[in-house]
């Protein structure tokens, strides 16, 4: 993969009848005009290579998250309006194929499938200090709605456009998985909580030797969050003749 900039998203469209996965990534602009030429040069040749770039003209921007999850389901309606399954992913998350694959090979689309790393009752966090402070003026409920935590998460391609509609419904939330959680709810939608999907780590202690185990990884279907060397390492690892004492299930 090329591009390992931390604003790239990755998502794959996956057409379960047919084993096709399809992969782009989004990206916004980048502020100062010396690093937007150099990156646009480094898009545009990706491009070329294997159309696969989505971009959008809006400063790429912790608070302008939320946009990038409107564009791209804006994109799928209108360019991928039969895809039975959709992944999406941030660019520092381990992601198996082979175990996404699995656990969608006996499902049949479920118009209302939504699947990842969920949090229950999760509450605002009021300090001014934090990158998610949100004061009370603009939220004031006790708790957000469940939602799937960052790192990445899988639905089903009719709830990708039921979600592209339920946006036009709310005022623009600042963060972006909690902006898709409140759509869920718009919709009725409860997301579903799965083992596989691990948004802080395998352990949430990051020193724990586990985060970094790859007969883990092998068993995992979506692990967050790694740097670029940690994920090509791992990569390699978890797709080499490894050889591990038990076999895991998650799936």
């Amino acid at each position: 993969m090329s591009l390992w900039k931390k604003t790239v998203y990755r998502s794959l469209c996956l057409a379960l009848a047919v084993l096709v996965a399809v992969t782009v990534f989004q990206r916004s602009l980048t502020p100062g005009q010396f690093l937007r030429t150099h990156y646009q040069q480094l898009l545009a040749y990706e491009d070329r290579l294997y159309g696969d770039i989505l971009q959008w003209d809006f400063l790429d921007t912790f608070f302008n998250l939320t946009l990038k999850e409107i564009h791209f389901l804006k994109w799928l309606d209108i360019y991928c309006p039969h895809v039975p399954f959709i992944f999406k992913g941030d660019d520092d998350v381990f992601v198996n194929p082979t175990n996404l694959l699995e656990f969608l090979a006996d499902r049949q689309p479920q118009e209302n499938l939504f699947v990842g790393d969920v949090l229950q009752h999760a509450r605002p966090i009021r300090r001014k200090d934090n990158k998610y402070y949100i004061p009370g003026a603009l939220y004031s409920k006790a708790s957000y709605p469940p939602y799937a935590g960052g790192g990445g998460f899988l639905m089903a391609g009719s709830l990708a456009r039921r979600l592209h509609h339920a946006c036009d419904t709310l005022e623009l939330y600042p963060i972006d998985d909690v902006f898709l959680g409140m759509c869920l709810e718009v919709l009725g939608v409860q997301p579903t909580a799965h083992e596989g999907f691990k948004t802080f780590g395998i352990s949430r202690n990051r020193n724990s030797r586990m985060n970094k185990e790859p007969c883990f990884f092998r068993a995992m279907l979506v692990v967050h969050k790694l740097l670029p060397p940690e994920l090509l390492a791992m990569w390699g690892l978890v797709h080499s003749n490894l050889t591990c004492s038990r076999k895991l299930q998650v799936l």
